[in-house]
């Protein structure tokens, strides 16, 4: 079940993101975009799954307290008492008005329907963050953290799969990038903002958590960070200085790949938001993440800590970081598949979490 509910939640962020990307992009107007085809097909399967997607994790828990209670009192309990149940009773009422303007919504009325689709969206994010595990801890910063990281994200991974896969052409690249380099550092910005909010609710002593699975999943997230800023400074200048000297440079792929690598951080954040979050007296040998353990076997419980000690095999990963680092930095000026540029992003943060791991000592 823990499969399913990671692969839901992935899915729920990736319809939230051809949503939030769609409608933005329907709003700006066609001089500061390349030509877009956005089927409507695929806004409809997006509000369709958003309700289905959210409602797995709730599966979860009806199934798990099912054999107590039986199947409807447990659907009924859970969809009326618990505040994971509540909110999806708004994501399903307001997926359903999202669902009506986007079949009713007319050619001549674009304006208004990629303004109200927006506004839904959001709120439909809102009620995904009323039901997240921040919220519990803290109602509200946790709630207000937890949307504002959310659509920021969406807003960002939106516009860039959008135009990555629905362009038709890449002419006015450069008035694309003019407006869209701004939304995305401010989307950064608001997400690492967001970020530390959540971790402070949610984490106690960041660098400690990394012996749970819950605290692995930030550290991973975060080093996939490192490849997305290139990706995003590369598209960000280099690509607008290529376009201003070679007007065939086509930049659709390096968009594509900094959209594969927002894609990742979503399914990690999509499976480690499921482990419970290392708050309060969290560490039993029984909570040990089993990626931890592969590098670290000795005794761990409540008074370990974790410390650095740099080694001949530190210096080894590091180097071998810098080499990665440096093929995706060939990839690009060599104009290699963005599977390839994608493969050497994840093998540098691969080596650079081993570097990370093989430094860390237990005490």
């Amino acid at each position: 079940m823990n499969i399913l509910v990671i692969i839901s939640q992935t899915l729920l962020y990736l319809c939230f993101s051809v949503l939030v990307g769609s409608f933005i992009l329907l709003l700006v107007p066609s001089k500061y975009r390349p030509d877009i085809r956005i089927p409507k097909r695929l806004l409809l399967i997006s509000a369709i799954m958003l309700p289905v997607f959210a409602f797995i994790p709730i599966l979860e828990i009806i199934l798990y307290i099912s054999p107590r209670l039986g199947l409807f009192e447990s659907l009924k309990i859970v969809l009326t008492t618990y505040t994971v149940g509540t909110a999806w009773d708004f994501t399903l009422l307001g997926s359903s008005v999202l669902i009506l303007l986007i079949a009713l919504a007319k050619s001549n009325e674009k304006n208004i329907f990629s303004i109200l689709g927006a506004f839904l969206t959001f709120g439909l994010i809102l009620t995904v963050a009323w039901s997240s595990h921040a919220s519990a801890v803290d109602p509200i910063i946790g709630i207000i953290s937890d949307f504002i990281h959310l659509a920021a994200v969406s807003i960002w991974v939106g516009v860039l799969l959008m135009i990555g896969w629905c362009s038709l052409n890449h002419k006015n690249w450069l008035e694309f990038l003019s407006w869209f380099s701004q939304v995305a550092i401010g989307c950064l910005v608001a997400t690492i903002l967001s970020g530390v909010f959540l971790m402070d609710i949610m984490v106690d002593g960041y660098i400690d958590s990394w012996m749970v699975s819950y605290g692995q999943g930030l550290l991973m997230k975060h080093l996939f960070l490192l490849p997305l800023v290139f990706y995003a400074l590369v598209n960000g200048f280099i690509v607008k200085y290529k376009i201003s000297k070679d007007a065939t440079f086509n930049p659709i792929p390096w968009i594509r790949v900094e959209g594969f690598i927002l894609f990742t951080i979503f399914t990690i954040t999509a499976a480690f938001s499921q482990q419970s979050p290392p708050h309060g007296n969290y560490l039993t040998s029984d909570a040990v993440s089993p990626l931890f353990s592969l590098f670290h076997d000795g005794i761990i419980d409540s008074g370990t800590t974790i410390g650095f000690s740099v080694n001949l095999n530190t210096v080894w990963f590091f180097f071998i970081s810098i080499l990665f680092m440096g093929l995706i930095v060939l990839s690009f000026f060599k104009k290699a598949s963005i599977i390839i540029s994608f493969l050497f992003s994840c093998l540098f943060v691969t080596s650079i979490y081993f570097m990370i791991m093989v430094t860390v000592v237990i005490r």
